[in-house]
């Protein structure tokens, strides 16, 4: 990072469905005070999910915008939270996964974001598809869209046995 406007912080204390949001406040003024510069957001898929329709104001009213969706099909954070809380209780780990899955059915996120008037693509799956996909979503916000890319995050941990 080489300028203060490289990175415009977090959300802090993981306020759940607050980073669209935050996006469009970013993007909002990139836009008009740095015209040069491109917002590119990083969400998960459960705060995505939480706070998707705040990026219908993108859309509406022509703000630049890229959302990568780092979609591990859980409430991973609260997962992880549920594990640390079985242990100390001496409950089961296998269950830290109720309620946090977001799966069965995964929704179709690149859906959403175009029935709120941005372009979607995703989910991409396999690495190799990812820099095509970053570069026409990179020329697409350039050009002054708002775009959603939805890419699925495999981590060995992330899978919960099917019952």
């Amino acid at each position: 990072m080489e300028h203060p406007l490289d990175f415009l912080g977090s959300k802090g204390g993981e306020g759940l469905g607050a980073g669209p949001g935050m996006a469009v406040g970013a993007a909002l003024a990139v836009r008009d005070r740095h015209p040069d510069r491109l917002v590119v957001s990083i969400l998960g898929d459960g705060d995505f999910l939480m706070g998707a329709t705040a990026l219908w104001t993108a859309a509406a009213d022509g703000i630049p915008l890229l959302v990568i969706v780092a979609n591990n099909r859980a409430y991973y954070n609260d997962v992880v939270h549920q594990e640390r809380v079985a242990r100390q209780r001496s409950r089961p780990v296998a269950n830290k996964w109720i309620g946090q899955r977001i799966d069965d059915p995964a929704p179709d996120l690149a859906s959403l974001a175009r029935s709120l008037g941005l372009e979607g693509v995703g989910p991409i799956s396999d690495i190799k598809d990812l820099p095509a996909a970053i570069k026409q979503a990179l020329a697409r916000v350039k050009a002054g869209g708002a775009y959603v890319l939805d890419i699925e995050i495999h981590l060995p941990r992330m899978r919960p046995a099917r019952h």
